[in-house]
């Protein structure tokens, strides 16, 4: 999926977090926003992603379309703001996923949990989670879901070096045909990924 950024800015309660940002987003690529805390690019990932209305500016898809449902249909995200039911399990977690989204090929219910080591916990509700099978189990989501625009925001937060390691596998493996967006405070392992020049948000 194609997104286009045409001088895009947003401001809370009278004061701009950004301005004129412009930016093009193509298939096959992998890029990274970075900025410090407050900087604005989770906001900026958020409008990407439809979820935020920007103040100026436009966000256009693929071929120039500006309706949100565009993008909703072929997007997988994983951030620090995307909650999910404490109450469910693991296993029903999953489940409850591909009701909505369609997985990549080859990706099932149990390749997940193995991918991810939580074959053993499949049955432990999320608030039995540590911090860290938490972030496991929104990445795989994110990262296998048959999705043409994938945004992740901090992906290695909560997770050791190991899985950042895994982290930057699954991307090299599952970025075929996929638009990537990385928002990050400057992590090499995030931003090592990416094969486009980076969008420094803070410059806005």
């Amino acid at each position: 999926m194609n997104v286009s950024l045409d001088r895009v800015g947003k401001y809370y309660t009278g004061d701009w977090i950004f301005q004129n940002v412009s930016a093009q987003f193509e298939a096959n690529s992998i890029y990274g926003i970075i900025g410090h805390n407050g900087s604005g690019k989770s906001t900026l990932l958020q409008i990407i992603a439809g979820f935020i209305t920007p103040n100026s500016g436009v966000v256009s898809y693929n071929n120039g379309s500006t309706a949100v449902e565009a993008v909703y249909r072929n997007l997988s995200l994983c951030t620090p703001y995307l909650s999910m039911a404490n109450e469910f399990t693991i296993e029903e977690t999953i489940e409850q996923h591909m009701q909505h989204k369609s997985l990549m090929p080859g990706y099932t219910l149990e390749s997940i949990l193995e991918d991810t080591s939580l074959v053993d916990h499949r049955h432990k509700t999320l608030a039995k989670l540590s911090s860290g099978m938490a972030q496991r189990l929104k990445l795989a989501l994110a990262i296998f879901t048959n999705s043409s625009l994938l945004i992740l925001d901090e992906p290695c937060s909560n997770l050791d070096s190991q899985w950042s390691e895994w982290y930057a596998r699954k991307i090299e493996q599952c970025s075929k045909d996929r638009t990537i967006i990385i928002g990050s405070n400057n992590n090499t392992i995030e931003l090592g990924l990416c094969n486009q020049s980076h969008l420094d948000i803070s410059a806005h």
